[in-house]
């Protein structure tokens, strides 16, 4: 009876290609459409149709590698062509898997909704498939479950608003997203992700303080594939930062085409912002059902808004949306113009290559940033407000004084070093100079650059560092949970800001990673650095091993920087105060550096290994 009222049982639209014009068969054969150059959006194939419009020699020609079934077995019945028996689909899955298609099946009920988490796992997987190949959706006609899902997709992988990817789906693939429940699943998606993507409780959007294992739940929760087992017990910010910074030792340079971005954002942001320029009108109303057309089509554009009072679905007023979608000047991961400013390279007569950035009259060996900051994408934050003191500022009352007097011998030195290695001297000479960071390391020889790095790791940013490093590391907070900032923070060159992010995100927790209770049962007697840590749950073991292990790769280094490394990590680690705590410091300090030592001596053995074998003489 459904299938009859609803679909034309045996005539049914959704298997006639006849019925759809071609401009409707992005897959001839298929009612299809391209939601993004990668995602595909279809009515189900049958196996009749497979075999007359050579579907799977379609899909390879396109490079469609996966497909993605949201039917439950049986359903659909009467429409269209026989199901198969084996399979209860109109198709056998086989036929795609015996051509190295991919076959997935998450079965929905028919106009409805799945499980929040369940949907995570589905637009998890899709992330793996997408970097595969292209990725083709149905469930009957391809408009309700497969717009839902795709809608929950992109606000995953791009973090579109839900309103904003409900608008671009419909855009792509008009009368999707069909019912009540499955435009409040979309949005009920979206807040699901929130919290899990909150990596600075304390920046905003601000949320409740999580521990440690808290955030790793959240996290596993979040990632997929070989990242989400390699993480397990790590927090991401961790692994990523330490990675960055060993890199910058080596001076490996970030390869731009290693940087997995968002898929086909140039042509989300475009669509939506041609939806924006339909007319202010558009915007009056959330997304509502599909039904009678009120709204004339504009630029060539497929209907996208229809208007139904009786059905009409409504929590907020979508002019707010309006602005948000102006994505022609303000991308989606961009940072609020209100809170950042780039330095103006328009002057006439003036280079916008070479800009200038205010410094400190203090002109530290750390000044930030140059033009290259800007060639690789980095905004540079000039006027930040001050956020809530950070626990790095609050905990002990020890003095920057002593450590102040240790950064300029060791800004001193590097300048020495820098002079040894070619740079003139009055290229150093003013420190009120614009001269560029991203300069200065590369100019420094591989043991200078390491021993940046490890100076880097022993400061405590916040109570000696100046205050243009302080905004930017709050403003890396703020983007971290507002935008896909993981991958542009591959491209941050300044070991500080780093080392400033990583510490910063220790002290925010809920609770230290290592109670006082937990720190003193390590025995600072045992010289066994493989079970030294074992007394620590292993999440909070991987992550001092982690930083460990990235101090040891800066190779040997001055016993004063260790030092102070050392204790920039057991403050961090355990919030405690060195003078309060004097016992727990010099004993947890011996566990480490016994630690340290041995992850050195690993490090040393691996370096030695990659070297070149020079042919005898």
């Amino acid at each position: 009876m459904q299938c009859s009222i609803g679909c034309r049982g045996k005539d049914c639209k959704y298997d006639n290609p006849n019925y759809w014009s071609e401009d409707n068969q992005a897959i001839r054969g298929l009612y299809s459409s391209w939601v993004t150059d990668h995602l595909l959006a279809m009515s189900r194939p049958s196996t009749e149709i497979i075999q007359k419009y050579n579907i799977i020699d379609q899909f390879i020609r396109n490079g469609i590698k996966t497909v993605i079934n949201l039917q439950l077995p049986g359903e659909h019945a009467s429409c269209g062509n026989p199901l198969e028996p084996e399979s209860g689909f109109s198709y056998r899955p086989e036929v795609f898997m015996e051509n190295n298609i991919y076959f997935y099946n998450y079965g929905w009920k028919d106009y409805g909704v799945a499980n929040l988490t369940v949907i995570l796992d589905m637009v998890k997987v899709m992330a793996f498939a997408v970097q595969e190949g292209k990725v083709a959706v149905h469930c009957h006609a391809g408009l309700g479950r497969t717009g839902v899902l795709l809608a929950c997709f992109l606000a995953y992988a791009t973090r579109m608003t839900a309103n904003q990817a409900i608008l671009y789906v419909r855009a792509k693939r008009p009368n999707s997203i069909q019912t009540r429940g499955q435009l409040q699943c979309v949005r009920e998606f979206v807040q699901f992700l929130a919290p899990l993507r909150i990596v600075f409780s304390h920046a905003k959007p601000h949320s409740q303080p999580v521990t440690l294992s808290q955030y790793l739940n959240r996290q596993r929760r979040i990632l997929h594939g070989n990242e989400r087992k390699q993480l397990k017990n790590l927090p991401k910010i961790i692994h990523l930062v330490c990675g960055l910074l060993v890199d910058i030792a080596e001076n490996r340079q970030v390869i731009e085409e290693d940087i997995i971005e968002a898929p086909d954002i140039q042509e989300i942001e475009m669509t939506l912002s041609l939806i924006e320029k339909i007319g202010p009108e558009l915007f009056a109303k959330e997304p509502r059902l599909p039904g009678s057309l009120t709204l004339p089509r504009h630029f060539h554009e497929p209907p996208i808004f229809y208007h139904r009072k009786s059905l009409s679905y409504s929590e907020s007023d979508l002019r707010r949306l309006g602005s948000q979608l102006n994505l022609l000047t303000q991308p989606l991961t961009s940072v609020s113009k209100s809170e950042t400013t780039l330095p103006s390279c328009h002057k006439q007569g003036q280079n916008p290559n070479m800009c200038n950035v205010s410094h400190s009259s203090t002109g530290s060996l750390w000044q930030i940033k140059n033009e290259e900051s800007q060639k690789d994408g980095t905004i540079v934050v000039k006027k930040l407000k001050r956020k809530t003191i950070h626990r790095s500022e609050s905990v002990g009352n020890e003095k920057p004084t002593k450590k102040g007097n240790m950064l300029s011998r060791w800004k001193a030195e590097q300048r020495e070093e820098l002079v040894m290695n070619g740079v003139k001297s009055k290229d150093i000479e003013d420190e009120q100079s614009a001269l560029p960071f991203i300069t200065l390391q590369s100019e420094l020889s591989l043991e200078g650059r390491r021993l940046l790095v490890a100076q880097a790791l022993a400061v405590d940013l916040f109570l000696e560092g100046e205050e243009e490093h302080k905004s930017k590391v709050l403003a890396w907070q703020e983007d971290m949970n507002q935008g896909s900032a993981w991958e542009r923070l591959c491209t941050e060159r300044d070991p500080f800001i780093l080392t400033g992010l990583m510490w910063s995100w220790l002290e925010q927790l809920k609770e230290p990673i290592i109670s006082i209770k937990d720190a003193k049962a390590l025995n600072p007697r045992n010289i066994d650095a493989k079970t030294a840590l074992n007394k620590l749950d292993q999440a909070p073991k991987e992550t001092v091993t982690c930083i460990l292990n990235c101090m040891a790769h800066m190779m040997n280094i001055s016993e004063e920087v260790e030092t102070a490394f050392l204790n920039r990590a057991i403050k961090a680690l355990t919030w405690t105060n060195s003078t309060e705590e004097a016992k727990l410091y010099k004993n947890m300090a011996a566990v480490l550096r016994c630690v340290l030592l041995d992850l050195r001596s690993t490090a040393v053995e691996e370096e030695e290994r990659a070297k070149p074998v020079l042919p005898p003489t």
